[in-house]
């Protein structure tokens, strides 16, 4: 039987999962259409070839991407198609396609971010300042907690002991 602080703590945790679990599905949901209308994940593409700014192999944008090699396909043939990436054939390996970003593409990915930080920075002056750090106090620390207990999880799922 569960003490009344407990009984408490256990409706504010449940209370907290359900709000905090629906705030982030309307949010990944709104962000997704977004993504979704943006050109079907051209720019999660042009995104990691910035981040790896090196060759990258259409096997590897798969993995990382959690995409089909098909999907990976099409979204490289329509991003060569606006001149934002380049697909050649490996020198060495002459079976692998090697793809790289142009400047085209750099272009285009400035511009989302640019778009996106504007749209951060209405949203925290329309928060103030005192709310605002507030929220990135409170992201900060739920985010430590997150990789702390995701560790542990991790642990115990590969038959390690906790702490």
């Amino acid at each position: 039987m569960l003490s009344k602080n407990e009984d408490n703590r256990v409706s504010y945790v449940e209370k907290a999962i359900i709000s905090f679990s629906k705030i982030m599905s309307d949010n990944q949901k709104n962000m997704m259409d977004k993504f979704n209308r943006a050109n079907k994940g051209e720019i999660f593409v042009l995104h990691f070839l910035i981040l790896r700014n090196a060759e990258v192999l259409p096997s590897e944008l798969s993995a990382a991407l959690n995409s089909s090699t098909a999907r990976i396909s099409a979204l490289l043939g329509a991003l060569e198609k606006k001149g934002q990436i380049e697909r050649e054939i490996d020198k060495n390996n002459r079976r692998n396609i090697l793809v790289t970003i142009t400047q085209a593409g750099r272009e285009r990915v400035e511009a989302e971010l640019n778009e996106i930080e504007g749209l951060m920075a209405q949203i925290f002056t329309e928060m103030g300042e005192a709310d605002t750090a507030e929220f990135i106090r409170l992201t900060k620390l739920f985010s430590e907690l997150s990789q702390k207990y995701v560790a542990i999880h991790q642990k115990d799922e590969h038959g390690f002991q906790n702490g």
